[in-house]
C-alpha cells in the first residue's frame, strides 16, 4: 500500500482538491456514486485540523469522511477538531472563564471556531455526527514503516493513553478530564494534538509575532542533532537571540524524536518561508505544515517522496 500524506487543510477546498489532482486522485461517478478516488493501491492519509479558518468546512469534511469511509484515507485527530468537541460539549472549562461548556465560548475561541459555527450553526444530525467522527479518530497511527500524527509524537504519552485507549481514539467520558489538563492523561492528549511547551528559566523570555512577552517556548522536539539549547531548541520565536544559549536540562523531561526510529509525518505548526531545503534533505521527522505552499508525502513500496504545488 502506498500512502499519501496530506496535512491541515483548514475549510480550504480548493487546496483540499489541488492537492488530491496532483496526487492523481479523481473525483468520478461509479454505479450512480460520485466521490474522490485514489489511484489503485494507494491511500491518503490526513493530519487532522480539516476545520476552521477557511469558508469551507462542509465540503473539505464530504470530501475526507467519503474517502476515510470507504477505506481510500486514514487520518488522525488535529487540535482544532478536539477544540470542537470541547466547546459543543457541556461541562467546566479549563482556565478563569466558567460558561457552561468544556471549551469556554470567550470571543476569542468562538473567532476561531467562527467559520465552523457559520456552516453548522444548530445543534442538528449534521452537527452531532461530524462531532462524532471527530472523536472516533485516533491520535495517532503507527504504520508499521512510518508513522502519522498532528503535532507531537511522543513515546511517552502515546503510552500512557494507550494503557487507557489503546485504539489511542478518546471517549466522551474521557473529555471533561482533557478539557482542564490537570491529569497525565489529559496533558498526554494535548501535548500530542498540541505539542510540547517548555518554561524558560527564570528572567528569560521573548516577544512573540504579536509583541506580547512570553516566558514558555515552543520546542522543536523533531530537532535531534545533539544536545539541545533553549535557543536552538525553539520554535516560532521570532528572534532566538532573546533566549538563552544554554542547555535545556534534563529535569524538563524534554524528549526529542530518536534518530534510528522509524519516521513519523506531522502537520500543526504553520512553518513559514520556502520548504524546499527541508522537503529535499528529510531527517526522519517531517513536518508538513507550510500555508503557503501546498504540500504531500507519498511514502509506499521502497517510495518515499515529497510533493510541492505552489
Amino acid at each position: 500500500m502506498i500512502h499519501d500524506i496530506i496535512p491541515d487543510i483548514h475549510a480550504d477546498l480548493s487546496r483540499l482538491e489541488k492537492t488530491l489532482q496532483a496526487l492523481g486522485y479523481r473525483n468520478t461517478t461509479i454505479a450512480g456514486e460520485t466521490r474522490w478516488r485514489p489511484p489503485a493501491g494507494h491511500r491518503a492519509g490526513f493530519l487532522g485540523d480539516f476545520i476552521d479558518a477557511g469558508p469551507q468546512n462542509r465540503e473539505v469534511l464530504k470530501i475526507v469522511r467519503s474517502l476515510h469511509d470507504a477505506g481510500d484515507a486514514i487520518a488522525v485527530m488535529g487540535n482544532h477538531e478536539l477544540n470542537a468537541i470541547l466547546y459543543h460539549s457541556p461541562g467546566v472549562a479549563w482556565g478563569a472563564v466558567q460558561d457552561g461548556w468544556m471549551r469556554a465560548h470567550t470571543a476569542k475561541n468562538r473567532q476561531q471556531h467562527g467559520s465552523f459555527l457559520a456552516e453548522y450553526p444548530a445543534d442538528d444530525d449534521a452537527r452531532r455526527s461530524v462531532l462524532a467522527w471527530f472523536l472516533s479518530l485516533p491520535l495517532a497511527q503507527d504504520l508499521g514503516d512510518f508513522r502519522i500524527v498532528h503535532a507531537c509524537w511522543s513515546a511517552r504519552a502515546l503510552s500512557l493513553i494507550a494503557d487507557r485507549r489503546p485504539s489511542l481514539a478518546l471517549s466522551e467520558a474521557d473529555l471533561q478530564e482533557v478539557a482542564l489538563e490537570e491529569t497525565g492523561f489529559a496533558r498526554a492528549v494535548a501535548l500530542t494534538v498540541k505539542g510540547p511547551e517548555i518554561d524558560l528559566p527564570p528572567g528569560a523570555g521573548f516577544r512573540d509575532f504579536h509583541g506580547t512577552r512570553r516566558g514558555k517556548m515552543r520546542l522543536c522536539w523533531w530537532q535531534n542533532h545533539g544536545p539541545q539549547t533553549y535557543r536552538s531548541a525553539a520554535l516560532s520565536v521570532p528572534d532566538p537571540m532573546e533566549l538563552p544559549d544554554r542547555p535545556i536540562p534534563a529535569s524538563e523531561g524534554v524528549e526529542f524524536y530518536p534518530d534510528m526510529a522509524v519516521p513519523v509525518f506531522f502537520g500543526h505548526y504553520k512553518l513559514q518561508g520556502d520548504p524546499g531545503p527541508v522537503l529535499s534533505r528529510p531527517g526522519n521527522a517531517v513536518c508538513l505544515d507550510w500555508p503557503d505552499h501546498a504540500v504531500s508525502w507519498r511514502i509506499g513500496r521502497g517510495q518515499s517522496r515529497a510533493f510541492r504545488y505552489d
